[in-house]
């Protein structure tokens, strides 16, 4: 019986926990929140540009500052619906955009 209890309790907290999850879609941004978001993301970005401009700098630092860049500008891609915005890590390909076929 006891060990009834935890499964439930178990999966009552992976319910609640998938339920009130947000994802990095669903962010609504206006105004000075929308102003801060996007000063974060280019803060993080010059954050990840100085760490790789310095050779001393541990290589798990510059994973991890990038990574937070990647974080901030899906924040705002989200917000703004516009996957377009921001600057690129030099890491990243530029890839051209897709054309329609036979147009």
């Amino acid at each position: 019986m006891r060990n009834a209890w935890r499964w439930l309790i178990l999966a009552l907290v992976l319910v609640l926990a998938i339920l009130t999850v947000a994802g990095c879609g669903n962010v609504t941004l206006k105004g000075d929140s929308m102003t801060a978001a996007e000063v974060s993301t280019l803060d993080a970005f010059n954050a990840s540009q100085r760490a790789g401009a310095d050779p001393n700098m541990p290589h798990w630092t510059q994973v991890y500052l990038d990574e937070n860049f990647k974080q901030w500008r899906c924040f705002v891609w989200s917000a703004k619906k516009d996957a377009t915005w921001g600057p690129k890590l030099p890491s990243e390909k530029t890839e051209a955009p897709a054309t329609k076929a036979g147009g």
